[in-house]
């Protein structure tokens, strides 16, 4: 019957070692065997060497099993310790992914497409063009404008020179005035005397109010071109009203007519360009098509809310995009969104349901890429694996480190 080591008997244990005993000191040695010794049984060499290894090999196993018994469960603990060690310090996810800008092609002037140059996944640079509006009405609101402008500046200087004209008039009015009054009191006193006749006083009487009624008007004029020119005589062209006014317009004139050729803002890849053709009339903030940014590439991850124990922004990312699976890419956490994926929902989460579940919730954050590397071949969405170092260590290892490579976070 085979008893294991653990639950054989005692008193199996001592006879087996007796009988090991016994035996190996009832085996002489090699030499000593003699075929024709009286009394006992003729043994050949080979019998004789397995006997012996036999009797060896029940000795040395109870000693291997103790070794086995003190190694195994040392390697274990050991192994336990580094993977406690090293727990929390790295976070992966593949619930990330590529993102990159993106930006909408709107045209800022309305008008019929004249001219087409861009073609669908045209690798475009900033400034290259697009396509062109008709610019005919654009170009002559712009010569308007600019008529507009230089009989504006022609005013500016008629109104300064009427301002000075109007200045000497007055100065002519005034002493007008004065002349006829003084007439006209000689008149009244020559009359009072009986020396003049009322008909010549009437004359000086209608020539001093003409007088003051022409003096009127050339104050009232006066004042108007004042105001114009906002009541400061030596005010420069720049400051004008009218000419700040004008020149505002023809701005925007011109500004227009550029507007009617589109060109590139960013560099990237065109996109949907067959939803534009020639000949079609679009309006001003119409969506035309899209250019998917290459320079301006990250990634969107959202690892679950338990992983964000030791995770801070600018702590070092390593990436995997699955298009290239054998390739990594450095990266750094830019940004930690301030909410759950979910919060950000058109129809978020009512947990004061009755029939409420708990899930785990995940954050997202992006990650953006060291500079140097090669994006140009990564595209918007594609499926990436991240692997972020918080630099983390279990309580043991910054009980034996000189310096905390990570602190444990503010409750």
């Amino acid at each position: 019957m085979f008893w294991p080591r653990w639950t054989r008997p005692t008193w199996l244990i001592c006879c087996r070692s007796c009988c090991s005993s016994a035996i190996t000191s009832a085996v002489p040695p090699e030499s000593a065997v003699s075929p024709m010794a009286p009394g006992l049984p003729a043994m050949s060499a080979s019998t004789f060497t397995q006997l012996r290894a036999s009797a060896a090999l029940t000795v040395r196993a109870p000693s291997l099993r103790a070794a086995l018994m003190l190694v195994i469960p040392a390697l274990a603990a050991a192994i336990g310790l580094y993977f406690y060690l090293v727990s929390g310090r790295y976070v992966s996810t593949d619930n990330a992914y590529v993102g990159a800008q993106k930006v909408l092609i709107t045209p800022e002037v309305s008008g019929k497409v004249v001219r087409i140059t861009v073609t669908e996944g045209q690798l475009l640079s900033p400034g290259d063009e697009l396509f062109s509006i008709d610019p005919v009405p654009y170009r002559l609101a712009a010569q308007e404008a600019e008529a507009r402008l230089t009989r504006i500046k022609t005013d500016f200087d008629n109104l300064k020179s009427s301002l000075a004209s109007l200045g000497k008039q007055i100065e002519l009015g005034r002493q007008s005035v004065a002349a006829n009054q003084a007439d006209f009191d000689r008149k009244t006193s020559l009359l009072n005397n009986r020396i003049s006749t009322p008909s010549d006083l009437d004359k000086s009487r209608v020539l001093l109010m003409a007088s003051k009624s022409l003096l009127e008007q050339l104050v009232q004029q006066e004042a108007v071109a004042r105001n114009q020119l906002l009541g400061d005589v030596a005010l420069p062209l720049d400051k004008y009203p009218q000419y700040i006014e004008a020149t505002v317009a023809l701005d925007r004139a011109r500004r227009d007519l550029a507007n009617t050729v589109l060109r590139a803002p960013i560099a990237g890849v065109a996109t949907q360009v067959t939803s534009i053709q020639m000949g079609r009339y679009l309006t001003a903030g119409m969506a035309v098509f899209s250019i998917i940014g290459t320079d301006a590439v990250w990634v969107e991850a959202n690892p679950k809310e338990t992983d964000l124990t030791y995770m801070r922004a600018g702590q070092p990312v390593t990436i995997t995009v699955d298009a290239f699976p054998s390739r990594q890419w450095r990266g750094t956490v830019a940004a930690i969104s301030p909410g759950t994926g979910a919060q950000f929902t058109i129809l978020p989460a009512q947990n004061a349901a009755g029939n409420w579940i708990k899930i785990v919730q995940r954050v997202p954050l992006r990650i953006e890429f060291e500079p140097g590397q090669d994006v140009h071949r990564l595209r918007s969405g594609m499926s990436a694996t991240v692997e972020i170092d918080t630099g983390h260590r279990g309580r043991v290892a910054r009980l034996f480190s000189s310096s905390r490579v990570a602190q444990d976070p503010d409750p």
